[in-house]
């Protein structure tokens, strides 16, 4: 018997999880991505502008994470990962360009310096004084970036430093990308105790060890071309509906869409941004859903 597989979202995630099923399952299962959107890669975005590939969601991955070179190299697309130039990149705020901040986490400072023309004195200073004042950290939550960040050097810093960065490399912002998926490293300093957001960004920094090569990854030709090898290969058939949610059908699942078709499982894969996960899932599993 064919085995049926749903993965409800088609960016990268759902993509991922859908290829990574078909390597698993092989190639007679059955396997069906939803998403509503006119393309497949949710923030993933490959546009075209004076004829040359340009990303406008994500634009680029931190080369030293595993992950990224990886599935390109399991996609046979190693030769088209390619570096930054070493041109410096610049940040533009208040109506000029600027230097972006070096010895940075992420856009969050080592130390006020590193900030020095980008924010304004009033900053500058709050980012000195960091270390005099307590910092309450809670090893169970996971705060948003901006959120902490500006809690402790102030808005300044997230919107001129840190914003661009994140939004770079996860094409989201500070306001809603929690400390542990953005910067582990920064919520394992503060893990042990660090007693300052500076301390834990020194330590991170340090335990990364010296730089080599180009600190950001991309794709040639943009993620297009990722997206396009991921479809090609997980073999997918593209339900252009968004579920409604998934309910229990015998020993398996059914998927119900938004126009009332029940698509039956044997498993679900669901690659939903978090907001939208409680409604999918509440009937089968109320508690997860209502935490």
């Amino acid at each position: 018997m064919t085995a049926r597989y749903c993965v409800v979202g088609g960016g990268i995630s759902g993509l991922v999880a859908a290829y990574r099923l078909r390597v698993a399952s092989g190639p007679d299962a059955d396997i069906t991505v939803f998403d509503p959107a006119d393309r497949l890669g949710g923030v993933l975005r490959t546009e075209r502008v004076g004829g040359q590939p340009l990303d406008v969601g994500a634009e680029a991955f931190i080369a030293r994470r595993p992950e990224v070179p990886a599935l390109l190299a399991e996609l046979g697309l190693s030769a088209r990962q390619i570096g930054t130039t070493g041109v410096r990149p610049l940040i533009y705020s208040g109506g000029r360009l600027h230097p972006m901040p070096q010895g940075t986490l992420q856009g969050i400072p080592a130390q006020a310096s590193a900030l020095a023309g980008l924010v304004d004195d009033a900053t500058l200073a709050r980012v000195a004084d960091e270390g005099a004042r307590p910092l309450a950290w809670d090893r169970s939550a996971d705060p948003a970036v901006g959120e902490l960040v500006g809690d402790r050097f102030g808005e300044q810093v997230v919107t001129r430093s840190v914003d661009p960065l994140l939004a770079g490399v996860y094409a989201g912002s500070a306001a809603t990308i929690g400390v542990r998926s953005a910067v582990p490293t920064l919520a394992s300093a503060l893990d042990r105790g660090a007693p300052s957001l500076t301390d834990a960004v020194r330590s991170a920094l340090a335990g990364a060890g010296p730089v080599t090569g180009s600190v950001f990854g991309a794709v040639e030709g943009g993620y297009a071309v990722l997206l396009d090898h991921l479809t090609r290969q997980a073999d997918v058939r593209w339900a252009q509906v968004a579920v409604e949610r998934v309910d229990r059908s015998g020993q398996g699942w059914a998927v119900v869409d938004d126009e009332g078709t029940a698509w039956p499982a044997d498993a679900v894969v669901l690659a939903l941004p978090a907001p939208g996960l409680p409604r999918v899932i509440e009937a089968v599993a109320p508690r997860t859903a209502a935490a």
